[in-house]
């Protein structure tokens, strides 16, 4: 533990004062150092695409940090531990305009990965993937993506896209209620439940991170 000494001749009340100084001027530092997300969706945000949009949980469901430049990864997100009703919590889910890859590292808890290929209208293929700490998950572009924590921790992500989003990225899967599948707890273990508003669902299948890239 370090430990901090300050020698002062001045009379008692000075020195008080002094303190009270220094203080406040530490105070002022951490506050600036405090790094604010560039993301936060609240659990209002999510009503849209939840399977209950009445449902309640944790709130700031998850946010989103720029990682310092010149680092392998641009983006952090921490998603909260617990359940948005029946569901774990969860990322809004989007799809990317750009045709590029996306690189996903779980920095810490674990989750579930749901990748749906095709568009909502047409889902071609829905794969669960079971992540944790250490896992790195490449995700091709034609695939539809949500994160869910089914950890007892935050679970906390890195991943190097560069591009940004734009509102189209978001609408298909909030004009859909959500992804093809809700993933909701049941007797401690992620079950997917099917989003009624698809159609002619594919069956999901449940893989590791290495099956993945295999």
């Amino acid at each position: 533990m370090t430990r901090y000494y300050c020698i002062s001749f001045a009379p008692f009340g000075e020195q008080l004062q002094m303190s009270r100084r220094v203080i406040a001027r530490v105070k002022s530092h951490v506050i600036l150092e405090k790094v604010q997300p560039k993301t936060t969706r609240t659990l209002k945000d999510l009503a849209p695409v939840l399977q209950n949009p009445e449902a309640v949980g944790p709130s700031p469901v998850y946010e989103v940090f720029i990682e310092p430049e010149n680092n392998e990864w641009v983006n952090r997100t921490v998603i909260q531990p617990g359940y948005l009703g029946e569901e774990y919590t969860k990322t809004f889910g989007h799809y990317h305009t750009h045709p590029v890859a996306e690189l996903y590292k779980v920095e810490s808890g674990e989750g579930v990965l749901l990748l749906q290929k095709g568009t909502p209208d047409i889902v071609e293929e829905v794969l669960l993937v079971r992540a944790k700490a250490g896992d790195k998950i490449l995700i091709n572009p034609e695939y539809g993506h949500s994160w869910s924590n089914t950890g007892n921790e935050e679970l906390v992500l890195l991943d190097n896209w560069k591009d940004g989003h734009t509102p189209s990225d978001y609408q298909p899967i909030e004009s859909h209620a959500g992804m093809s599948y809700y993933i909701v707890d049941q007797s401690s273990k992620p079950i997917p439940i099917p989003n009624p508003i698809y159609k002619n669902l594919p069956p999901p299948h449940w893989i590791n991170a290495v099956e993945l890239q295999q």
